[in-house]
């Protein structure tokens, strides 16, 4: 059973350049254990066709052709034929080399140098290494018995249970079926391509881990971190340090991924942002939960969902924000819960929580909403903000509704009522509908925009133009009851209309939202 590591440690464990360099003491050493500690077994020779004694030019050695097999220490060794060096107890093997250890694995290639003593394999040319999980193919390995550890420089393929993978240099521990890749690092799946500068994996329990910058292209799209941990068998992985996941419309970005393939969710951490370029909206905030399939996003720490409206941005905040898609009609819905925030460059406002729908394009605010408008300020008991083809197009107040004007002067201009009904054109709110037990208090003007004081009129109808984000206009829809107020002579009581309350230090600024 693989033991498991957290990532720093496994980084920890990591190969790099300095791994050959400490194979190479470890070789060092054990040539010098064999003297002190006595002499290694002597290579067997099982069978050969023909032996012949020969003398090179420094070395005696025998001649072994046709049909030979050798045995050393566990492990058989076949090839057409080789020279044996006795004295030294080391062995140059030729054409169909074969080496077979522990009935696991199998070595093959066409020329092998091999040292008794020090147990050391040097074997090139069409290199095949094959044990029950996995199969490595490479020009040249070199492979130490004495710990199992088998390593390549000059590029390998190797060929898992689903996975093919190549890389420019590689170590293979067979004791625990780990193997480490370096440089140009391309593993391969039915579902993905990762190409990355080192890797790490496990061919038992096929699970990878990568380190360096590193890509995963794959159907649904791609995926860029500098650290990640995959499970093929369960399909889960972890990704670290700068993730981006994204395709022709979506983008998923945070310091760090966890994604469940088979039920398709995920969870993002630190630095969310949820992108759908198709929609026109992304989410940002510290912590998501998401689910492909149903584009079902669940975000907390600061969550802000922004939404393109016709070139300008509108800002929506709160301590939780929850959008989702129907999988039968494919609406998209959107929810934002406790303390909610909303600016736009010209349009601000505040509730406690907000539902969107995509049905009717209408965002719902409930519990003491208020809205903001160049100097107006309204409030009702319920809101209703109706979007058309991305833009604002109309504004229902249900309950109470209120709105006021800052003027220049002493006073505001207040405006009363059951309901109201604003109307967008171009996303700038310039009629308002009051309906039902219609009241106001404003500002009358002579002809030369001199004060003569205010106008308290009650009347049930009523409509409101709006210019440049301020009230141009009053219309009486029936007769009025109304009287007009010098300024001097105004009475306290007609100042100001039931519910005045002037909330504009409450008005959210953009860096209220992005805190």
């Amino acid at each position: 059973m693989l033991k498991l590591f957290r990532l720093d440690q496994i980084e920890r464990r990591l190969f790099i350049d300095k791994s050959f360099v400490k194979l190479t003491y470890t070789f060092f050493f054990l040539f010098l254990s064999t003297f002190i500690f006595g002499q290694a077994k002597q290579i067997e020779i099982l069978n050969t066709r023909t032996l012949k004694k020969s003398r090179g030019q420094t070395k005696e050695f025998v001649r072994l052709i046709g049909d030979v097999r050798m045995s050393h220490e566990g492990a058989l060794m076949f090839c057409d034929s080789a020279h044996f060096f006795p004295k030294s107890n080391s062995i140059i093997a030729y054409q169909n080399v074969h080496i077979n250890q522990g009935d696991t694995l199998h070595l093959y290639g066409d020329k092998l140098n091999y040292n008794g003593n020090t147990k050391q394999i040097d074997i090139r040319g069409n290199v095949r290494l094959r044990d029950p999980d996995l199969e490595l193919t490479a020009p040249s390995l070199q492979f130490d018995r004495n710990t199992n550890l088998g390593y390549y420089t000059n590029g390998a393929n190797i060929i898992g249970p689903s996975q093919k993978l190549w890389s420019q240099r590689g170590l293979y521990n067979s004791n625990n079926d780990m193997l480490q890749f370096k440089d140009s690092v391309v593993l391969v799946t039915d579902n993905y391509t990762v190409r990355s500068d080192t890797m790490l994996y496990h061919s038992e329990s096929e699970q990878t881990w990568f380190y360096g910058r590193t890509v995963i292209s794959g159907k649904n799209g791609d995926i860029y971190c500098k650290k990640g941990y995959f499970n093929a068998l369960r399909e889960t992985s972890w990704f670290v340090d700068s993730v981006f996941i994204y395709n022709e419309s979506q983008l998923i970005r945070g310091d760090s991924i966890f994604y469940d393939q088979k039920r398709e969710f995920g969870k993002v951490y630190d630095n969310v942002l949820l992108r759908d370029t198709a929609e026109g909206y992304e989410v940002t905030g510290a912590f998501a939960h998401y689910k492909e399939s149903s584009s079902y996003a669940f975000v907390t720490g600061n969550p802000i969902y922004s939404l393109n409206v016709d070139g300008d941005t509108l800002h929506l905040n709160g301590d939780t924000l929850l959008t989702y898609r129907n999988n039968d009609t494919a609406e998209r819905f959107l929810k934002v819960y406790y303390n909610v925030k909303i600016f736009k460059s010209d349009f601000q406002g505040r509730c406690d929580s907000l539902f969107y729908s995509e049905i009717d394009s209408t965002f719902h605010l409930y519990e003491s909403p208020i809205l903001w408008t160049g100097t107006n300020q309204m409030t009702s008991d319920n809101m209703d903000l109706k979007l058309r083809n991305g833009n604002m197009d109309s504004l229902f107040m249900t309950g109470n509704a209120f709105l006021m004007s800052e003027t220049e002067e002493v006073l505001y201009d207040q405006i009363k009522g059951k309901n109201m009904y604003g109307k967008f054109v171009e996303n700038e709110l310039q009629r308002i509908f009051v309906s039902g037990n219609g009241q106001t208090v404003y500002n009358a003007y002579d002809e030369n925009e001199v004060l003569l004081g205010i106008n308290r009129a009650d009347c049930s109808d009523l409509e409101i133009r709006v210019q440049d984000n301020k009230i141009d206009r009053i219309i009486f829809l029936v007769k009025p009851d109304a009287t007009l107020y010098p300024v001097e002579d105004i009475p306290e009581g007609e100042k100001r209309l039931k519910g005045f309350r002037p909330r504009y230090d409450e008005r959210p600024t953009r860096s209220d939202i992005f805190q």
